[in-house]
């Protein structure tokens, strides 16, 4: 009888034993299952940082030089085409030149000649100065008779220059502003005379006329 008890108490142990062990393999797994999940999710990389990550710094590097030198190229660029525009403006789309006198042509103190031009654009304004080819200086408009700002009447292109009292020489009219925009032109050289005083007004006249003027 007393080993029947024995044999039921030891039976009694070990199933208690079994289960205690079965019960705590059971709770470790599933704090080790709970912390599987806690650190797979916390470390588990999001979209943009996936994207991020397959580009490496040194690429991130030269994509960002590279758009900042487009954008600084097409700002110079855009500089440049802004600049060359207005210089195409004012010297390449502006077409100007005297058509007389020539070069090498004379004409005479005291006689009146027409001074055309053949322009890009019709000229409403003009200035210009008489100089002297060898010394470069300017002519104020008493001496020479040509004034310095002139107002072109609408259909004409020409001045009307009656020639002022200066040294005979070499000259030419030199153009600083046409329509109130400011540029230079200039004539072909030509020579200015002197009248002898010791001939008739017929003789001066028709030394004008011959030379493309009149008296």
């Amino acid at each position: 009888m007393n080993n029947w008890k024995r044999i039921a108490i030891v039976l009694v142990l070990i199933g208690s034993t079994a289960l205690f062990y079965f019960w705590s393999t059971n709770q470790f797994k599933q704090v080790f299952n709970d912390l599987d999940s806690i650190n797979i999710y916390s470390s588990y990389p999001t979209k943009q940082n996936t994207e991020s990550n397959l580009i490496s710094p040194e690429i991130l590097g030269e994509l960002a030089v590279s758009t900042e030198s487009t954008t600084s190229t097409t700002d110079i660029n855009t500089e440049a085409e802004a600049s060359d525009t207005d210089i195409e403006t004012i010297s390449d789309n502006l077409e100007f030149s005297f058509t007389s006198p020539q070069k090498g042509e004379d004409v005479y103190i005291g006689c009146t000649y027409s001074v055309p031009w053949e322009s890009s654009t019709i000229v409403g304004s003009l200035s210009v100065d008489l100089i002297d080819a060898g010394t470069r200086e300017t002519m104020g408009p008493i001496a020479s008779g040509l004034l310095k700002q002139n107002i072109i009447e609408e259909g004409l292109q020409d001045l009307k220059w009656k020639v002022g009292v200066v040294w005979p020489g070499v000259y030419y009219i030199k153009v600083s502003n046409i329509n109130d925009v400011e540029t230079v032109f200039r004539s072909e050289v030509f020579n200015i005379n002197k009248i002898s005083e010791n001939i008739s007004i017929s003789e001066k006249e028709n030394i004008c006329k011959e030379s493309g003027g009149s008296f």
